[in-house]
């Protein structure tokens, strides 16, 4: 106990600004985090930290997580005579690009090998600090406090108040977060390598209807791109080198043609970033059978491909132009989806996604659906998954007042409940990955209650790994069933 209060104070205290009644409160409070995935952070900065030798780094979001076997990748490049210890440096989107290069960047030194593979989104490639996200991650690793810069360390003191009113409603609530399956601690071993199993893809469509991918539309922040150049030039006076990949994407949510998207995406990156590019975009652009549960995350099978992929284009860069031989996984079945037409399909109109039929979405109600109190989405229509639900769609529900939406349904847009006025219970049925929402999903519908099962309510609370996690600001809404 003595310890651990040693080092909360020795956290806050490096944040000399902050009242010393916050760091008395701060202090109070029991850890919260620490089974989380947001617990990985200080481990994947322990092993970099803690390593000898020669060190391959992979800086990235959630897709580095999600998508490199560290010890495969070790054993690929060492039977060629690099030995090199993988550091895996990617963990969340919603913690910004631009902490984990700074976290990184004052522990480079001379033969270190950096790889920067970044998710194609224009947040990624960007400046931004999640302080809120960052605090959970550090709440029991002050060196990662210690780590960033004085404009990171600003964001963290006016954050800290609200990290600490989260902090104590999970202390009055009782429910601690520990997600279960990849979302935990646990699901990484001890080379920070994600051991938990993703056997195949289970997205009711094979890819996340809720945030397609416009590669055409990416694009890289100035201060982002010189903080990349800063980055480098550090790594240059250490002898370091620095080098550009690419993270996998599904090929399926790709908006437009993949080559055109592959090939812009490119020329951005080529403009922006002075580093050496190593990888062809198009071969990190996958089908959708190596995906897991969104358009970056690779399944096991998956993160196999992707580590031989990286290999290889490691190799070539490293002057290695033997015939390589490296075995390729056998792609999974998509996880079957149930997709009965149980609930109350007569109460709803549906259209199709696009225009092969694979799936539909809620585009209205029918009369008879008008005038109900209680509705239910039924998870499929005509034998595919109803995976969504159109803005607008549920105009004219007056009388709404419960909603219960399959795990099928993949997101909710601007004012989706905007025309139920009496609407109260929104029942979520996502037990396995988060229904995606927006900033105005629920604009118009103040008194809507969001009932989620216990198991997923860590999702809810603290995210999936990928992007900013908007439910955050709802948590006062969420109920567990």
């Amino acid at each position: 106990m003595k310890r651990r209060v040693m080092k909360i104070a020795m956290a806050l205290l490096l944040l000399a600004i902050l009242p010393v009644s916050l760091l008395g409160t701060g202090l109070s409070l029991p850890p919260c985090y620490q089974e989380s995935y947001y617990a990985q952070l200080p481990a994947l900065y322990r092993r970099l930290t803690d390593s000898t030798g020669k060190r391959l780094i992979l800086v990235g979001g959630s897709n580095v997580a999600f998508g490199v076997d560290v010890g495969l990748l070790e054993h690929m490049l060492g039977q060629y005579g690099y030995e090199y210890t993988v550091c895996p440096f990617g963990l969340y989107a919603a913690v910004g690009t631009s902490a984990m290069l700074e976290l990184s960047q004052g522990q480079l030194r001379e033969g270190d090998v950096v790889v920067l593979a970044m998710e194609p989104t224009s947040e990624t490639l960007s400046g931004y600090f999640g302080a809120s996200a960052f605090w959970k991650c550090a709440e029991e690793a002050p060196e990662l406090l210690a780590a960033v810069g004085p404009d990171h360390r600003a964001a963290l003191a006016g954050n800290y108040i609200g990290f600490l009113q989260e902090r104590a409603a999970i202390c009055a609530s009782g429910r601690y977060p520990k997600a279960e399956g990849a979302y935990a601690k646990s699901s990484f071993d001890e080379d920070c390598h994600m051991s938990f199993y993703r056997a195949g893809n289970i997205m009711a469509l094979g890819w996340d209807t809720g945030a397609p991918v416009d590669l055409t539309a990416v694009s890289v922040s100035p201060d982002f791109a010189r903080q990349v150049a800063g980055y480098r030039e550090t790594a240059r006076q250490r002898g370091a080198e620095v080098y550009l990949s690419f993270s996998p994407v599904d090929r399926s949510a790709l908006v437009g043609s993949p080559e055109e998207g592959a090939a812009a995406y490119f020329r951005v990156c080529l403009d922006a970033f002075d580093c050496p590019i190593i990888s062809d975009p198009n071969r990190y652009i996958l089908d959708s059978g190596w995906f897991y549960d969104s358009n970056f995350h690779l399944n096991s099978a998956g993160a196999v491909l992707r580590t031989c992929l990286l290999a290889e284009d490691l190799l070539a860069q490293f002057g290695c132009y033997e015939q390589l031989s490296f075995p390729r996984p056998t792609m999974p079945e998509p996880i079957a989806q149930e997709v009965a037409a149980e609930g109350d399909s007569g109460h709803f109109l549906f259209s199709p996604v696009d225009e092969s039929g694979s799936g539909y979405v809620v585009s209205g109600l029918t009369d008879a659906g008008a005038g109900q109190t209680s509705l239910t989405v039924p998870a499929g229509f005509e034998g595919r998954p109803v995976v969504g639900i159109e803005p607008h769609a549920l105009d004219g529900a007056q009388e709404l007042e419960e909603l219960r939406l399959p795990e099928t349904v993949e997101s909710l847009p601007d004012g989706a409940f905007s025309g139920c006025p009496e609407l109260t219970r929104l029942i979520l049925e996502h037990a396995q990955r988060l229904c995606r929402i927006t900033e105005h999903t629920f604009d118009g519908a103040p008194q809507v209650k969001v009932y989620v099962p216990t198991a997923a309510y860590p999702l809810y609370r603290d995210g999936d790994g990928c992007e900013t996690n908007l439910w955050s600001a709802m948590l006062d809404r969420i109920l567990c069933y």
